[in-house]
């Protein structure tokens, strides 16, 4: 469930995965201490240079001290970042870009560093919220796992005795254990193996798209990820727009962004083509059929009033607290599912047990 349940989170909140061992609150502190020292006054070399020194992360570090490198020879600090698109996605290096030409880098690594704080801060929220039925989900599976290999065969030999069939489901928990003995090995090793293999399915083009269908049908979890896919858009056009970026090309880098899931993907493809044959965006949008009525609807107000960057960040506002009321929810029903699961598996464990005693004891009763 926890890795289910991360490939989502992974979508809807990550525009892209950091290089291995940087950590996102390592990007955050760095790009606050830049823009501090570029809001200072202090020249743009300097600066790197004292952000190298404060960087806690050793390969953030490094990273940081080639761009530093690539910029003292003469390379834009753009053009620096975009060598590294695992620790820098593009729609990052874009806004960096856009700074430089416009001179107003600082302006807008400051207005980056609050958008990555903002996702970082809904993303640790999201994750916080599944933790405990994480754990709970993990707990149940450990402790069904050790009672078919440890507990169950204690009752295998006394079963044995009886001169009388076992009821089914004894037998069945029986066989169960059994398989646990001689199999338990291989079946983590598929189960490892399977996971890994559908992590690589769900990466690929056709994977993904079955992948994100299936969310999407179900109840609250779609409903999760569309709400997700709805205040992403409507928080990267903020910043995009705000920097200064055109439309289309704002478009092109929020497409990029959502490359985790083909669905929008293409989707934001084809709101791009519309709006380049002369289309306006919430026709665009619309025509989709992925995103809500209510984004539609307020694109076509922004548009209307030439306000848009500003009613888009009133609309990611809106659906940040729609996606977390969402995430309590659903973490909130499957507690008690998970609870619940649990209850049947051991209950019915126990009545394996001890229905055979109870027809031993009949039987011994009736004789």
């Amino acid at each position: 469930m926890a890795r289910f349940y991360g490939s989502f989170i992974k979508y809807a909140r990550v525009q892209a995965k950091p290089h291995p061992g940087i950590k996102e609150e390592d990007l955050i502190s760095m790009f606050e201490h830049l823009s501090t020292l570029l809001n200072a006054g202090v020249p743009l070399l300097r600066g790197l240079k004292l952000t190298v020194e404060q960087t806690q992360s050793i390969k953030l570090q490094a990273v940081v001290r080639d761009i530093t490198n690539r910029v003292a020879g003469g390379s834009s600090l753009n053009e620096a970042m975009t060598r590294y698109p695992k620790v820098f996605p593009y729609q990052w290096t874009q806004i960096v870009r856009i700074g430089e030409q416009s001179g107003q880098l600082s302006p807008l690594l400051e207005k980056l560093n609050v958008n990555i704080k903002k996702r970082s801060a809904l993303s640790g929220k999201i994750k916080s919220a599944m933790i405990y039925p994480s754990i709970m989900f993990g707990v149940a599976v450990i402790c069904i796992f050790v009672m078919l290999w440890k507990v169950i065969p204690t009752f295998a030999a006394f079963f044995g005795d009886f001169g009388s069939k076992l009821p089914a489901i004894t037998q069945f928990v029986l066989d169960m254990s059994n398989a646990v003995q001689k199999y338990g090995i291989a079946m983590v090793l598929a189960t490892g193996t399977f996971i890994m293999l559908f992590k690589r399915f769900i990466a690929t083009d056709y994977g993904g798209r079955q992948f994100y269908s299936l969310l999407m049908a179900i109840p609250v979890v779609g409903e999760l990820v569309i709400q997700s896919a709805n205040e992403k858009l409507a928080s990267d056009l903020t910043l995009l727009l705000k920097s200064g970026m055109p439309l289309l090309d704002s478009i092109r880098s929020a497409q990029d962004a959502t490359k985790g899931n083909p669905i929008y993907y293409d989707a934001l493809g084809d709101v791009h083509m519309k709006i380049s044959t002369g289309g306006d965006l919430g026709s665009a949008l619309e025509s989709t059929g992925f995103y809500t009525k209510m984004l539609v609807g307020m694109v076509r107000m922004g548009e209307e009033s030439g306000k848009l960057p500003e009613v888009l960040e009133l609309v990611a506002g809106y659906y940040s607290s729609k996606v977390e009321t969402l995430t309590i929810r659903l973490t909130t029903m499957l507690e008690p599912l998970i609870v619940i699961g649990m209850g049947v598996v051991v209950a019915l464990m126990l009545a394996s047990v001890y229905l055979p005693m109870f027809q031993l004891g009949g039987a011994a009763g009736g004789g």
